[in-house]
């Protein structure tokens, strides 16, 4: 409920930003126009540089409720609710409901990926998916192994909303973590042979289905799209203009403030005490991980925008919500986080309530 309270009211006032979600509201509309749901088009051009999940759901909302800004912003909004959902249920199970509680508010309070949940793009909807596949498959090896069945699942379906290769981070984060903790045998209770058969259905049958219609695809969307793009070596044109190592540490870190300080202050404890040796630490040690790895990767990597630090924000989260948990946070630091969030909390009324003549002249 806090979530919709904060996320729905004015939601399609203003029109759609062009092309950042105007070109993502077009493929959508040209599903319905073209009847093609498997080669996406944009202006009646095959469009092969995201997955499908985000047109699919635009183009059934459109043909239930119109093509309009509130209808179509909709879908980040509900991947903001499943992300936070996915946050708060993982804490609950390892840490208490009232952390649970924490690291949900956490996330959803986090500038930067708030920002998401009002605009028309896959970003939230990815987060979600990588959340609950990591939420999952963390809890599989102590309550079911059904769940990380359902986890390679959600993973999936983070496939077909933006990144396959992303995808497979959060696998790669739980399965060196259990192998710290010398708990990675036997294999199939956090990744059952169902289960990854299940990843590789969903998350791959559009993909292979697409380079059969349109031979080529797969080299241009894994690999020039996304191994080469990285490393600034495209043989195809990219419009957007990358960040520095030092503006992209800045403007991650700043849209997951406060919460990215306690997170840090964690990983720092679990590095100290050497946590990474304990199994009962190994969820936390996969959450730090991915969190650092995310960053780390991204900061070294020659391109990289804004949303690349998103994947990493419900482990921050999570990360902050156990350091509140265990009581280190004194009176002068929840000062500070206080004072954070007024100054945001002005700001934020100052441009949701400016016109933008100051800046413009």
């Amino acid at each position: 409920m806090a979530a919709l309270a904060l996320l729905l009211p004015g939601l399609g006032r203003a029109p759609f930003d062009d092309p950042g979600e105007g070109m993502h509201a077009e493929i959508a509309r040209e599903i319905l126009l073209e009847g093609d749901w498997i080669t996406l088009h944009l202006n009646g051009v095959r469009y092969f540089d995201k997955p499908p999940l985000l047109y699919w759901l635009g183009a059934l909302s459109m043909t239930a409720w119109g093509p309009t800004e509130p209808v179509l912003r909709l879908w980040p909004v509900l991947g903001v609710l499943a992300a936070v959902a996915g946050t708060a249920l993982l804490g609950a199970r390892l840490l208490s409901p009232r952390a649970g509680v924490v690291a949900g508010l956490a996330l959803l309070t986090s500038a930067g990926f708030f920002a998401y949940g009002r605009y028309l793009r896959p970003e939230t909807l990815f987060v979600a998916a990588i959340q609950w596949g990591f939420a999952l498959l963390l809890l599989a090896r102590a309550e079911s192994g059904r769940l990380a069945t359902l986890g390679c699942a959600a993973l999936g379906i983070a496939a077909l909303v933006k990144d396959p290769l992303g995808a497979l981070g959060p696998l790669a984060a739980v399965a060196l973590s259990l192998a710290l903790a010398g708990r990675l045998r036997p294999v199939s209770r956090w990744l059952p042979a169902g289960g990854l058969g299940l990843l590789i259905a969903v998350g791959g049958a559009w993909y292979v289905l697409v380079e059969l219609l349109n031979p080529g695809f797969l080299w241009y969307t894994l690999v020039d799209n996304h191994l080469l793009n990285v490393v600034q070596a495209r043989h195809f044109p990219d419009e957007d203009v990358p960040l520095t190592g030092p503006e992209f540490l800045a403007v991650a870190g700043l849209g997951a403030f406060p919460w990215v300080l306690p997170a840090a202050l964690t990983v720092a404890g679990l590095i100290m005490r050497r946590a990474w040796r304990e199994p009962r630490e190994a969820p936390w040690v996969a959450l730090s991980l991915w969190a650092a790895g995310v960053f780390s990767l991204f900061v070294l990597a020659p391109f990289k925008l804004p949303h690349y630090g998103l994947p990493a924000y419900p482990a921050l989260a999570l990360l902050a919500a156990r350091w509140w948990e265990e009581g280190r946070a004194v009176r002068s630091v929840m000062v500070l986080h206080l004072v954070a969030f007024s100054a945001v909390a002005v700001g934020a009324g100052w441009v949701y309530w400016g016109d933008g003549q100051g800046f413009m002249g």
